[in-house]
């Protein structure tokens, strides 16, 4: 996990925002390879382990993902607006297969949510059980999300992206009312976050 997005880590557990402490064991670079994040408010604690965050009694397995498609990929990119590089994009379920092409592609960083990620630098995945977003306000410039995404994972996501960032949803997935429609067609929506 780049030490820029480990910067933004905030506890998911339903109390005042608090962000959360991390102690690194082990970077690269500016890559957090091993470390320990924790809250100093409810004491919850995750592992960060070869670039990952993992929290407790998160599921075992992450979620597979299928082969990504090259040509699907370049589309995800251009409905994210992804044409300059920098910051972080946050993938949900089947938009995990194309976290390595994006980083690849346009020089972002991918945080992969309940997937499996593949072992790319710049791609870091978060396992957590069914609680907010450990990351604070504005913390992604664009989201995509998967149809099976929760709701409550979705108003997040939108909470997390910054104002004017591109969130893509795959239907039949609702479009929150948070995010302003740039268009749609039989496979996704595409919209701005708005606050």
């Amino acid at each position: 996990m780049r030490l820029e997005l480990a910067e933004r880590l905030c506890c998911p557990r339903p109390h005042a925002p608090t962000p959360l402490i991390v102690v690194a064991q082990r970077t690269v670079e500016r890559e957090l390879i091993e470390g320990v994040a924790g809250c100093p408010v409810c004491r919850l604690e995750a592992r960060i382990e070869d670039g990952h965050l993992r929290f407790p009694e998160a599921p075992a397995d992450p979620s597979p993902v299928a082969a990504p498609d090259a040509e699907r990929a370049l589309r995800v990119i251009a409905l994210l607006g992804l044409a300059e590089p920098g910051g972080a994009v946050l993938l949900t379920g089947a938009y995990a297969a194309y976290a390595g092409a994006i980083v690849r592609l346009v020089d972002v960083r991918a945080v992969v949510l309940g997937a499996a990620a593949e072992r790319v630098d710049g791609v870091s995945a978060v396992h957590l059980p069914d609680l907010a977003l450990p990351f604070t306000d504005g913390t992604f410039r664009a989201a995509a999300l998967a149809a099976d995404t929760s709701m409550p994972i979705v108003l997040d996501a939108v909470r997390c992206v910054t104002p004017g960032g591109r969130v893509l949803g795959a239907r039949p997935l609702e479009r929150p009312e948070s995010v302003r429609e740039l268009a749609r067609d039989e496979l996704e929506w595409v919209g701005e976050a708005e606050r």
